[in-house]
């Protein structure tokens, strides 16, 4: 831009040089055609900075990535600018992208094949430090669990936070008090919730926090709720999916469901999946 104006006033500054030379009205002339063009050529390369600036490029490797899915057949469409959380079930594998990138995997803990967990799409909502947790009726008929509230601590069943949907359904993505299962090759155990081994790792990215206030608030004094960005989450069913190294893996079918497919929305019952009896804001 510098070098097209300082061209633009060298020819303006000819122009008033040349009035001796020529006639007054055509030196005029000259000189209010060079003040012009000067003008234009500035504005066009205010324009052309501003537009360049606008443009982000599409991050590289991004689209490499979704090619693995299309060549695999994986129905997922990772979006190529900000944030979304997947969790592929059969993989017991939670994958978070970020402008088209997988920059998070960890291992989770799925639904049992009697208490499965649903396939949905739908968006974060809110992170809860510090939860509360009621079992519910079913727990309680099975003997696992006896009827009591649960306070918050490193004990409680949802751990030390939990990413709460904006979906109206008691499934969320959650710590656990058994970090200990997350050593086992098949991890279908629970009653339908997301256990994500590296939560804290996760809410620090959903936030934008700093992983030390993650740790200081979930180990703090008081429950609290953090509203987050509506981050897109899905749950998917797909037994053939890219490992880290975008080699393609094929997984059990721990549902029995045949091919995996996808689908939005919850596909069972509510009471089936239920993690928790009731909404822990209530409980404090």
């Amino acid at each position: 831009m510098l070098i097209f104006c300082t061209q633009t006033m060298r020819i303006g500054f000819w122009s008033r040089r040349s009035r001796g030379g020529i006639g007054a009205g055509t030196a005029d002339l000259i000189s209010k055609t060079c003040r012009l063009l000067q003008i234009w050529v500035c504005a066009l390369a205010v324009i052309g900075t501003l537009g360049a600036a606008s443009e982000t490029p599409v991050p590289k490797g991004s689209s490499e990535f979704q090619g693995a899915l299309d060549r695999l057949g994986v129905p997922y469409q990772v979006p190529r600018r900000g944030k979304a959380i997947l969790v592929n079930i059969p993989a017991f594998e939670l994958i978070a992208f970020e402008d088209g990138l997988p920059t998070l995997r960890s291992r989770v803990i799925v639904g049992t094949s009697w208490n499965p967990t649903p396939l949905l799409e739908t968006t974060t909502k809110t992170v809860r430090f510090r939860p509360t947790w009621r079992p519910t009726r079913s727990m309680i008929a099975s003997g696992e669990y006896r009827d009591r509230i649960w306070p918050p601590g490193p004990q409680n069943p949802l751990g030390l936070a939990a990413i709460r949907f904006a979906a109206q359904i008691p499934i969320y993505l959650h710590d656990t008090n058994r970090r200990d299962l997350f050593d086992r090759e098949v991890r279908a155990l629970s009653h339908g919730c997301i256990r994500v081994e590296r939560w804290d790792i996760l809410v620090a990215w959903t936030l934008d926090m700093d992983l030390s206030e993650v740790h200081r608030l979930a180990n703090g004094p008081a429950t609290l709720d953090v509203a987050t960005p509506a981050i897109p989450v899905r749950v998917g069913y797909f037994l053939t999916f890219p490992d880290a190294t975008g080699a393609p893996v094929t997984y059990d079918d721990v549902y029995g469901r045949g091919v995996g497919q996808t689908s939005g929305g919850s596909d069972l019952p509510r009471a089936q999946f239920a993690c928790s009896a009731h909404d822990e804001r209530d409980v404090r």
